[in-house]
Parts: structure tokens; C-alpha cells; sequence
């Protein structure tokens, strides 16, 4: 079992046009008579349509804008200019807010400790015929925003949904989440919580996959584009913080040269993560879990039809994992 060694943390103050922009629009919709919630909803409703809505999407997600990005500039333009065209009284207003981004990430696999590595590529694949395939170049890397930059290698633990109760069932039955890696699934709580209660209970870093009994469709194995279930190779990304808006500004404003509270200070609170962790397919979720060895997992742990049998660990599979991050107020 190796120690977590921590990479160097990249910091840097880089404000971006817009970058973290809001649009705040002004509506007034109460008038000095009361009026009953469904005159607000009937009101609401019949201010577009469908199809507009159905316009509006499309333009907004064609391409990926992420926050703090020249791209997140345009999306937050086109929304101005809708409002205003429908004489909507709106303006936007720049934060300096903090954000994270990937700057290497890295994970391999040994059916055992001294079993040589296999690396995961970590690509989401595009599928033929993809009409939007040259947007995938757009696509920062599949990553946990806010995740703690570092390095763990360790055995793997399944935790199930990662839940405290999932926790404490791997403590009843003697299984040593400590100084290991934790696999556990999305699906029953915020990814934030999941990496945080595998710190909490002792593990070094923790991966959090897709299990295609929740999300690839099930019997069939139908999925994007020919269903709505998410592809083998598909990932679900998002943050990890577990507060409300900036980190390093909690109750204030984040502009200009505001007072800000140290990123360590942050992550003592536990509303940031204090180890690393990566998002998984469930392909490779399910490459991971096939290495794992010990206690049978209980019915409600298990995956659905074609999975094999979820075993509790720790071990014999063995992972790698790194993750450097930048760290931005933008």
C-alpha cells in the first residue's frame, strides 16, 4: 500500500470577460392584488411555447460553455439578448468567483498489487454518425469539479451508493475502508457527499461510476442514440462542493478585490474534498468491480442483468489514481 503523495496545486488569479457572468432579470409579476397560484402558473405557461423552448435549448447546448470560459460569455449573451428582445428589463453582472479545472488526470488497474498496470483512456467515445463530433474537441476532460489534486494508490473498496448507511454496513461486516480506494455508485446522493464520506471513513482517494443497472437501460441494452439511457462509455461529471457559491467567499459577494478565505481553510470545513476522486463509466466501473474480491455484497448492492457478482473488498484489484487540478478565480 502506497501513502497519497500530493502534486503541486496551481493557483492563479485570471479574470475572464464575463467569465462567471449572471443574467438578472427583473420581473414584475405581482400587482397590488392578491392573485392564486394557478393565475401565476396559467401566466407562466402561456408566455411560450414548445417550440421556442425547444429553440432556445438547442442554442444553449450546442456547445459546451463552461464556467469561465469565452464560450460561457457567448451563452450568457444570447440570454441578455433574448430578455431584452422580449422586453425584459436585464442586465449582466461579472463575479470573480473560484473555479477548477483539469490539468492531468490518470487511472490504472492491477488485478493485484504487484500485477502490472492496465490504464483506463478515460474518453467518452462518440458514436457513429455523430452530427456534433467535432464539438467533442470542446469537451474539457471528464472530472469532479473542486476535487483535491493528488495521487493515491491503494486497494478498492465497493461502497455501494456511498451513503453513510453503505459506510457503516462495510464496518459491520469488518471490511477496512482505511488507507484504501473506494468505488461507489452514483445514483442515491450528491457526488459530493460520496467523496466526502469516503474520506471520512479513511479512504485515500474515490471513484465514482455509473452502474448500468441505474442509468444503461437495462434489458436490451439499448442506450444513447438509439434510447434515452447513457452509453457504456458515457460519464456523468459535476462538482464536488458541498456548499453555496464561491468557496473562498462564504455570505458575501465575490467581486472585485473582495476579502477571501484560503482554499485549506475551505477544505477543513469539509465543504471541499481532502482527497482526490475521478468519475467513471460504467464499463469501466464494472472493469474495477470484476477485480474485487471478499464478502459477497448484499441483493440491494448488487448490479442488474449481465453484471457480475459486486463483492465487497478490499482488494485484490489494485488502483492508480492522479489528479492535478487548476485552480481559477475567474
Amino acid at each position: 500500500m502506497k501513502n497519497q503523495s500530493q502534486p503541486r496545486l496551481f493557483y492563479r488569479i485570471a479574470p475572464v470577460p464575463a467569465g462567471g457572468a449572471i443574467i438578472v432579470t427583473f420581473l414584475l409579476l405581482f400587482t397590488i392584488y392578491p392573485r392564486s397560484t394557478s393565475t401565476y402558473h396559467s401566466l407562466f405557461l402561456s408566455l411560450s411555447s414548445n417550440e421556442t423552448a425547444a429553440r432556445h435549448l438547442f442554442a444553449l447546448t450546442r456547445r459546451p460553455h463552461v464556467a469561465g470560459s469565452d464560450a460561457n460569455s457567448v451563452a450568457a449573451a444570447y440570454v441578455l439578448n433574448t430578455l431584452s428582445s422580449a422586453s425584459i428589463p436585464s442586465h449582466i453582472t461579472s463575479y470573480n468567483v473560484l473555479l477548477s479545472y483539469p490539468i492531468h488526470r490518470s487511472l490504472s488497474l492491477s488485478t493485484n498489487s504487484s500485477a502490472p498496470a492496465i490504464p483506463f483512456d478515460l474518453i467518452q467515445e462518440i458514436y457513429p454518425d455523430d452530427p456534433y463530433a467535432a464539438v467533442a474537441a470542446d469537451i474539457l476532460p471528464t472530472f469532479h469539479a473542486y476535487a483535491h489534486s493528488g495521487t493515491a494508490a491503494g486497494l478498492v473498496v465497493y461502497a455501494n451508493y456511498g451513503r453513510v448507511e453503505d459506510f457503516a454496513a462495510l464496518k459491520e461486516s469488518a471490511v477496512n475502508v482505511s488507507g484504501n480506494v473506494v468505488i461507489a455508485r452514483y445514483g442515491e446522493i450528491y457526488r459530493g457527499d460520496i467523496v466526502r464520506n469516503a474520506q471520512l471513513a479513511g479512504a485515500i482517494a474515490a471513484i465514482v461510476y455509473s452502474d448500468a443497472k441505474d442509468y444503461g437501460g437495462g434489458i436490451g441494452g439499448k442506450w444513447f442514440p438509439n434510447d434515452r439511457w447513457m452509453p457504456p462509455s458515457g460519464v456523468q461529471v459535476g462538482s464536488t462542493y458541498r456548499g453555496l457559491g464561491d468557496p473562498t467567499t462564504p455570505g458575501w459577494a465575490s467581486v472585485g478585490d473582495c476579502e477571501r478565505i484560503g482554499i485549506e481553510e475551505v477544505v477543513a470545513t469539509g465543504l471541499m474534498p481532502g482527497i482526490p476522486s475521478l468519475p467513471l463509466s460504467s464499463r469501466d466501473g464494472e472493469a474495477i468491480l470484476r477485480t474485487i474480491r471478499g464478502k459477497v455484497a448484499a441483493d440491494d448492492w448488487q448490479g442488474g442483468e449481465g453484471a457480475p457478482v459486486y463483492r465487497l473488498g478490499p482488494g485484490p484489484g489494485f488502483v492508480h489514481l492522479t489528479y492535478l487540478v487548476s485552480i481559477e478565480v475567474n
